[in-house]
C-alpha cells in the first residue's frame, strides 16, 4: 500500500483544520437541505433522519452489545402510538411527549430484554421477530381499549405539523427554509435534525462511559467480561432497554413527520430495513447508522424511478421486478463493501491522510519526518493531477445534466460532486509539500516540488472558492425566491401573504377553473383583499419567473439575485483566493504547529 497523502500529528494545526473543514462541510449540507430541496424531498429527508435514530437503535444492541435483536419496528410503533394517543386524545404538544416517550420505552424495553436475553444468537433473533410479526395483529385487540386508543385498522390521524407563531415552536421560524414555500416540511426538518444530533450525541458519549465499554467488551468476549466483573445480566437488560428507548423516539419522531400511524407501517419488514441499512452503513459504527438511514430512504426511492431496458423486457423499478433492482444493490455492497459504507470511507480516508496520535508526554508516537517518503515523493505531482481533475469532472457532470435518463443525472452530480471533495484535499497536500520542499526533505527535487505544489494550491483553493461561492448563491436565491413566493405581498389590514396563495385564493372566488398561471393569463380585474387581483399576478408571476431561472454554468442566476447576494458572494471569492495566494505563491514559510514537548517547554521557560 502506497503511503497516504497527508500525515499530520493528531492535535496539530492541520489535523484541526480537517476536522472543521468536515464540520464545515456538515452544516452547509444541512443548511442546504431544506432551500434546495423540493418539499416532496425534504419529506425524504426527514424520513430518513427517522431512519438514522432507529437504526442507532439497533446498531445499540446488534452492533455495540452483539446481540442479534430483530423487533426494533415493534418499538417503533410503540412510540408512534403513545405519542398520537398523547397529542390526540390528551392534547399535549410533541415536545411534551418526548421525555415520556424515552421513559416509556424503556420500560417496556427492559419487561422484554429480560426474559430474552436469556437465550442468546439465532434464539434471541427468533424471540425478536416473534415481536416484531405480531405487534400489527396487537394493535387491533378490542380488549382494554387497545383499538380505541390506536385505531384499529384505521390507524389514528394527528395533525399535520406546520410553523407555528409564537412559543417555543417559533424558535424555529429564523431557521433556513422554514420562512418560505417549503416553510412546513422544512419546519418539521429542522426539529427531526435535532432530536437525531442528540441522539447520536447521546450514544456516542454512553459508549465512550464505562459502562459503554463494559458493553463493547460482552460483545468482543462474554467470558472475558464476566472474569473482569462486568455484571452480564444488568448490562445486557440496561442497554436492551436504551435500545428499545431509542426506537421509541423514532416512532415519536414518524408520527411528527408523518402524522398519520397505523400497524401495517410497524411491520416485520420495517424491521429488515433497519438490519439492511445497519450492515450496508456499517455494523458498530456511529456514522454507519446515518448513511444506513439515509440509504434505505435515499436508494430505496431511486430504485423506483430507474427504468433499464433489456431489450425483450423493461426493467421497471414500479414493475413486478422492482426489488430485485434493490436486491442487486445489497448484493454487490456485500461484494465490494463488506463493512459497509462507513468502513469503505474509511479505507479511503486512510489512503488520502493518516493521523498519528500522541503518546503521554504530547509527542507524536512516531516522528512525523519518518513518515516522510522523503526525495521520492510524488505527492505535488498527485495534488496538481487532483487539482486538474476536479474541474474537467465538473464541466463533464455539467454536460450530462443535459440528458433525460436518471442513472445518467446520478452520475452527472457525483460527477460535479467530486470537486467539492477534491478541492481541499489538493489544497492540503499542496501545503503539506511546501512545508517538507521548505525543510529540506525533497533534496534535488525541492525546486520543482515547491512549484508543482504551489500551482496545485493555487487551482485547489480557485476550485475552493467556486464551491463557496455557488453555495453561498444557492441558499442566498433559494431564500429569495421563499421570500417572494411567501411573504411578497402586504394587504391592505397589514398583514404579509403568500401571493401565489393569494392568486390561487382569487381565482377560486372569481370561480375559475385552472391553475394561478392560467387565472392571471387571463388578465383578471378586479379587487381581491383589498388589493387589485393584477398586482397580485405580477408579484406571483415574478416569484414564478424566479423560481424557474435556470442554474448558470459557473453562478447560479446572477440576474435574479439580490445585490447582497452578490456582493457576498465576491468577497467570498476574493477573500478565500487572496488566503489561498498568501500561503502558496506569498508566504515566506509554513510551519505545523503540532503540540511538542519542546514548544511546551520553551512556553514554560518564557
Amino acid at each position: 500500500m502506497s503511503s497516504p497523502l497527508l500525515v499530520v500529528s493528531k492535535g496539530s494545526t492541520q489535523h484541526r483544520q480537517w476536522q472543521m473543514l468536515s464540520w464545515g462541510y456538515a452544516v452547509a449540507l444541512a443548511i442546504l437541505v431544506p432551500l434546495v430541496l423540493q418539499p416532496f424531498e425534504i419529506g425524504k429527508m426527514n424520513r430518513a433522519l427517522v431512519y438514522v435514530v432507529a437504526v442507532l437503535a439497533v446498531n445499540l444492541v446488534v452492533g455495540f452489545n452483539g446481540m442479534l435483536a430483530l423487533g426494533h419496528s415493534a418499538f417503533m410503533g410503540i412510540g408512534a402510538f403513545f405519542t398520537a394517543t398523547m397529542v390526540e386524545d390528551e392534547l399535549w404538544d410533541y415536545w411534551m411527549v418526548i421525555p415520556l416517550v424515552l421513559v416509556v420505552g424503556f420500560a417496556i424495553g427492559v419487561i422484554v430484554g429480560l426474559p430474552a436475553l436469556r437465550v442468546k444468537g439465532l434464539y434471541l433473533a427468533l424471540v425478536t421477530i416473534a415481536q416484531a410479526a405480531v405487534f400489527p395483529t396487537l394493535v387491533n385487540i378490542e380488549e382494554l381499549g387497545i383499538s380505541r386508543r390506536t385505531g384499529g385498522p384505521n390507524g389514528r390521524n394527528t395533525e399535520v405539523v406546520d410553523r407555528q407563531e409564537g412559543g417555543i415552536s417559533g424558535f424555529f421560524e429564523w431557521l433556513p427554509g422554514v420562512d418560505g414555500p417549503r416553510g412546513a416540511s422544512a419546519y418539521r426538518y429542522w426539529i427531526l435534525l435535532l432530536i437525531t444530533v442528540l441522539a447520536v450525541a447521546l450514544v456516542r458519549n454512553i459508549i465512550r462511559s464505562r459502562p459503554g465499554r463494559a458493553v463493547l467488551a460482552i460483545r468482543d468476549s462474554e467470558a472475558g467480561a464476566a472474569v473482569y466483573g462486568v455484571n452480564l445480566p444488568l448490562y445486557k437488560t440496561v442497554n436492551f432497554a436504551l435500545s428499545a428507548s431509542l426506537g421509541s423516539l423514532a416512532g415519536l419522531m414518524w408520527c411528527f413527520d408523518k402524522g398519520f400511524v397505523a400497524g401495517q407501517d410497524f411491520t416485520f419488514v420495517l424491521a429488515i430495513d433497519l438490519i439492511i441499512g445497519l450492515v450496508i452503513g456499517g455494523v458498530g459504527t456511529l456514522q454507519g447508522s446515518i448513511l444506513g438511514g439515509l440509504f434505505v430512504v435515499w436508494v430505496r426511492d431511486l430504485t423506483k424511478r430507474i427504468s433499464i431496458p433489456l431489450g425483450f423486457y423493461e426493467l421497471d423499478g414500479d414493475g413486478p421486478l422492482s426489488a430485485a433492482i434493490f436486491g442487486m444493490i445489497l448484493i454487490l455492497f456485500t461484494f465490494f463493501a463488506p463493512g459497509g459504507i462507513a468502513s469503505m470511507i474509511s479505507s479511503v480516508q486512510k489512503r488520502i491522510i493518516q493521523v498519528v496520535p500522541l503518546n503521554p508526554s504530547g509527542d507524536p508516537v512516531a516522528p512525523i519526518e519518518q513518515l516522510d517518503p522523503g526525495p521520492a515523493s510524488t505527492r505535488s505531482t498527485t495534488a496538481l493531477r487532483l487539482a486538474v481533475i476536479g474541474p474537467v469532472l465538473l464541466v463533464v457532470g455539467w454536460v450530462l445534466m443535459n440528458v433525460d435518463v436518471l442513472l445518467v443525472g446520478v452520475l452527472a452530480f457525483m460527477l460535479r460532486f467530486a470537486m467539492v471533495i477534491l478541492a481541499p484535499i489538493v489544497a492540503f497536500v499542496a501545503m503539506n509539500e511546501i512545508r517538507a520542499a521548505r525543510a529540506g526533505r525533497r533534496g534535488e527535487n525541492t525546486e520543482a516540488v515547491s512549484s508543482r505544489a504551489k500551482l496545485a494550491g493555487v487551482l485547489g483553493i480557485l476550485s475552493f472558492a467556486y464551491i463557496q461561492t455557488f453555495a453561498l448563491n444557492l441558499a442566498l436565491r433559494a431564500h429569495h425566491i421563499g421570500h417572494l413566493a411567501r411573504e411578497a405581498v402586504v394587504t391592505a389590514n397589514g398583514r404579509t401573504r403568500p401571493a401565489v396563495a393569494m392568486v390561487n385564493n382569487a381565482a377560486s372566488y372569481q370561480d375559475f377553473l385552472g391553475t394561478p398561471g392560467e387565472f392571471c393569463a387571463t388578465n383578471p380585474t378586479g379587487e381581491f383583499e383589498g388589493m387589485q387581483v393584477s398586482e397580485l399576478c405580477d408579484v406571483a408571476r415574478e416569484a414564478a419567473t424566479a423560481a424557474e431561472t435556470p442554474v448558470g454554468f459557473w453562478l447560479i442566476g446572477w440576474p435574479t439575485q439580490s445585490v447582497l447576494a452578490m456582493v457576498l458572494s465576491i468577497v467570498t471569492a476574493l477573500a478565500t483566493v487572496f488566503i489561498g495566494l498568501r500561503y502558496f505563491v506569498l508566504a515566506g514559510g509554513l510551519r505545523d504547529t503540532a503540540p511538542t514537548q519542546e514548544a511546551e517547554r520553551a512556553g514554560t521557560a518564557a
